[in-house]
């Protein structure tokens, strides 16, 4: 059993190597960091890129892959402290004209880490970006949660001096953190940064241990703004802690549509996509071990690696998010680039069919398309699309395939503005086409847009509602060599392929 936790262990090592790092890594460089031999990381990185959260890049050595940011993403969209720290964060950082962090313990390592990060404009500023590490016994931000979690989570080892004036005796801190929770909040000058002061306070938000620590330069900063500053924090906390408080129902049984696996990295996976879908709690015991295609054994050894990490934690029968899934989701940012996300997909497409290639989103705001991405064909004959370009949801392919999912009175609301002779403008023989397209699941366009082109085009989604398309563009003079619905069929699968790369369950 202990052979498996460890491997188990390996695989989430592996994975939080490549999400710190800020840029590709090759194998040995990840072997020497983890202490592990070469084939041992080589073969935990195959898994993950089969399951594409890393991707091999031309030279040999291994990034995050797309899977990964999606998840990351979603976390960031789904959590209640991500959701309310940003504006809460952000309104602090005026109110004071300072660096604002919200942070949680790294449990188990006696560090902490920065999950959101807000920084005023000026010439001379402090700032850390979200996902960076600090210490638990140095400075505000990680001494105020110091005195929530107690002096033995700083573990034995000898305290870090991060300057001339950190505090390392632990008799000192004690002290120093009596006199905290009689003010309520923590002021530290100089403990983490030689020039810097700040006043943090602490809050809980499901499980997580964390703080709001505002911060600026010592030089810019008097002892009556850290007086300020101390009360401002405390409230900014105590409103993050009452908005992790209004949370939803956690999840005992929402099935995970993430495809099943028999390895432990499929299931670690599984478990990772439903804490990411479902980051309230997700059941323990025999409902988990179900969703994720495995026994009760195997399922709570998989457990233990997840707490061990701080993956995930455990609170009152349900697993929730840990600290280091949260830190990766700081590390790869809330923002999802769909195009960067769906390249491999929209290259192997256009390798496949020979034809160009052309991603386009719809944004959900203005209803409104547009070509994102472009793979130029290889064939001696193809079609060049241009990126960036606003695509009509009416006229060609690509616009027609998002039409067709788009709300039913979308299409009242167009102006059916002719582009070529055989752009079709009638209501309702648009409408009769849409309902076709959204049964076979894919649209055709022949010269409706661009006079010289032919297209085929699958909608991808994302949480169910439309949110773009993949067209396969051909020249017209080439149609009676093509086999339209071997076309069709190809560009569906990839479209189905990116639904599935982006769907969170």
């Amino acid at each position: 059993m202990d052979e498996v936790v460890a491997g188990n262990e390996r695989i989430l090592a592996v994975l939080h190597a490549l999400v710190t790092r800020n840029e590709p890594t090759g194998v040995r460089e990840l072997a020497q960091v983890l202490g592990a031999s070469r084939s041992t990381v080589s073969r935990v990185l195959l898994g993950l890129v089969e399951h594409g959260l890393a991707t091999a890049t031309p030279q040999g050595t291994y990034e995050v892959g797309p899977r990964m940011r999606v998840l990351g993403a979603a976390l960031h969209a789904r959590h209640p402290l991500t959701r309310a720290a940003g504006g809460i964060i952000e309104h602090l950082a005026e109110d004071s004209d300072s660096t604002v962090l919200a942070a949680v313990h790294d449990a188990p390592r006696p560090q902490v880490a920065v999950i959101v990060s807000r920084r005023r404009p000026g010439p001379v500023t402090y700032h850390l970006d979200p996902g960076t590490i600090v210490p638990l016994h140095a400075g505000a931000t990680g001494r105020s949660i110091l005195g929530r979690v107690g002096l033995q989570a700083l573990g034995d080892e000898p305290l870090d001096p991060r300057t001339p004036d950190t505090v390392t005796d632990r008799a000192e801190i004690e002290r120093l953190l009596a006199v905290d929770r009689r003010a309520g909040y923590t002021i530290s000058v100089g403990q983490q940064f030689p020039l810097a002061a700040g006043a943090a306070a602490s809050f809980q938000c499901m499980g997580l241990t964390g703080s709001v620590s505002i911060t600026r330069p010592r030089f810019l900063t008097s002892d009556e703004d850290l007086e300020r500053f101390g009360p401002m924090a405390r409230q900014a906390a105590m409103n993050l802690e009452v908005a992790c408080q209004l949370l939803p129902t956690p999840s005992d049984g929402e099935p995970i549509t993430y495809p099943a696996g028999s390895t432990a990295l499929a299931r670690i996976i599984r478990i990772m996509t439903a804490l990411c879908s479902h980051p309230t709690g997700i059941g323990c015991g025999p409902n988990l071990a179900r969703r994720i295609g495995a026994n009760i054994a195997t399922t709570n050894r998989l457990i233990s690696s997840l707490l061990a990490t701080g993956v995930a934690l455990e609170r009152q029968g349900f697993l929730l998010p840990g600290p280091r899934l949260l830190q990766w989701a700081a590390l790869l940012g809330p923002a999802l680039d769909i195009p960067t996300t769906a390249r491999h997909i929209v290259q192997n497409l256009a390798q496949e069919t020979g034809e160009t290639i052309g991603l386009a989103q719809l944004n959900q705001d203005t209803l409104e398309a547009e070509m994102t991405m472009v793979v130029n064909g290889v064939k001696p004959l193809h079609y060049g699309l241009a990126s960036g370009v606003q695509i009509p949801l009416h006229a060609g392919a690509a616009g027609k395939a998002i039409l067709a999912h788009c709300p039913p009175a979308k299409l009242d609301t167009l102006t059916l503005h002719s582009f070529t002779e055989n752009t079709q403008t009638d209501r309702s023989i648009l409408a009769a086409e849409l309902e076709t397209i959204r049964t076979r699941g894919w649209a055709t366009g022949t010269g409706e847009r661009l006079p010289d082109a032919f297209g085929v085009s699958a909608p991808y989604f994302v949480c169910d509602a439309i949110a773009g398309s993949i067209t396969a563009t051909v020249a017209r003079m080439r149609l009676s060599e093509l086999d339209i619905e071997e076309l069709a069929q190809k560009v569906k699968q990839a479209a189905q392929q990116l639904t599935q790369l982006l769907t969170v369950a």
